[in-house]
């Protein structure tokens, strides 16, 4: 068991943290819900959030869709079709696939580095868009 599971477990969550002004945009990834109402509502910056449709260790697209509400203003929401949550890691070398199966092995059908092309090339205008919007002319 992971650290962060048996926190979570034990109801250790810690304290939300004052908002940061050098994050001005994120892009959130199939993320375990432990986030609560108060530190939702302090999430100013854009919000790129991506779920996968099959989920994985703990994550599930329902938990996500429940975070998507949750934030104050819509994200850029997107839903990896036939992808589990490791899915959004880079493609695994043989001798990772070879280590570590569970978290390399992708759903039938589901091409890992065929998805990563266009999940790349998203994540970048996304950031694009938003931290090239805050530069000084």
């Amino acid at each position: 068991m992971r650290p962060l599971c048996g926190e979570i477990r034990r109801n250790e969550i810690p304290a939300t943290p004052a908002p940061d002004p050098r994050i001005r945009a994120a892009v959130i990834v199939d993320p375990l819900s432990v986030f609560d109402p108060k530190g939702l509502g302090q999430v100013g910056v854009p919000v790129q959030l991506w779920a996968s449709a099959l989920g994985g260790s703990g994550v599930t697209l329902q938990s996500v869709e429940v975070l998507r509400q949750g934030l104050p203003r819509a994200p850029d929401w997107h839903v990896a079709a036939q992808a589990g949550h490791y899915a959004f890691l880079a493609p695994c070398s043989p001798s990772l696939a070879e280590a570590a199966p569970e978290i390399c092995r992708d759903a039938p059908g589901f091409d890992r580095a065929a998805f990563h092309q266009g999940f790349n090339a998203k994540v970048v205008a996304f950031f694009q868009q938003h931290l090239a919007a805050g530069k000084a002319p």
